[in-house]
């Protein structure tokens, strides 16, 4: 007989795995992204990270940022949440910086001292935790919702900046296709914490899932167009 403790076991490591693959996803980003600042093209503005939403990005940042946020204010830490959002949140951090440095306006380079300060702010968390617990845990659950709602309209935004581009640019397939067999794990691990803890899981998870599988499609419609030579 299956037991809760091996179910929740079971699954929590094979969302640390797709977590795993997500770090690898982002890191094909990134060595996407280098590779592009070696083309011809690399000395203008903005090519080397072109088609890349930093809203979007952003809005990944935020929903790992959340979870990572919400384990440390749980009773006890749950450390599957824990480490697996602190990495992916850090790689995004490394994603953004890499926009942070190609582009110029001041609205594509503040998400990534956004995120600074934020990861700044959760190590001070870390640090008063015991004194506030049940604000925190409340705090770290609206960030959640709220996170939700920034990952969908980022979502949207990724899509029509591939459209407005007509091309896929730097976006990278597998990691977009990493991340949502992520978000199908995130699912089952929700349940199986259980609705009353898990449901943010479930819910962030779902609407990633669906704006995930959403940006795929573009890559059967747009595809990147040949640099000059």
């Amino acid at each position: 007989m299956i037991t809760h403790d091996f179910l929740y076991n079971a699954v929590g490591m094979l969302s640390s795995l797709m977590f795993l693959g997500c770090l690898f996803g982002l890191v094909k980003q990134y060595r996407r992204i280098n590779s592009r600042k070696k083309e011809v093209q690399a000395g203008e503005a903005g090519y080397a990270t072109r088609s890349l939403s930093v809203n979007s990005f952003f809005s990944s940042f935020i929903a790992f940022y959340a979870f990572f946020l919400y384990s440390i204010m749980l009773q006890e830490i749950d450390y599957y949440l824990f480490v697996t959002r602190l990495l992916a949140a850090s790689m995004t951090l490394v994603v953004l910086f890499e926009i942070f440095r190609d582009r110029k306006p001041l609205s594509q380079r503040l998400p990534f001292l956004s995120g600074v300060l934020l990861m700044a702010v959760a190590v001070l968390c870390i640090g008063v935790r015991e004194d506030m617990l049940f604000i925190g845990r409340s705090a770290s659950i609206f960030l959640a919702v709220g996170a939700t709602l920034i990952m969908l309209q980022g979502g949207i935004q990724q899509i029509r900046k591939i459209r407005q581009e007509q091309s896929v640019g730097a976006l990278s397939l597998s990691m977009n296709v990493i991340f949502a067999l992520k978000d199908v794990s995130n699912i089952a691990f929700g349940l199986v914490i259980g609705f009353a803890d898990g449901w943010p899981l479930i819910m962030t998870g779902t609407v990633s899932a669906l704006t995930k599988a959403a940006v795929i499609m573009q890559f059967y419609f747009f595809r990147e167009k040949p640099v000059a030579a």
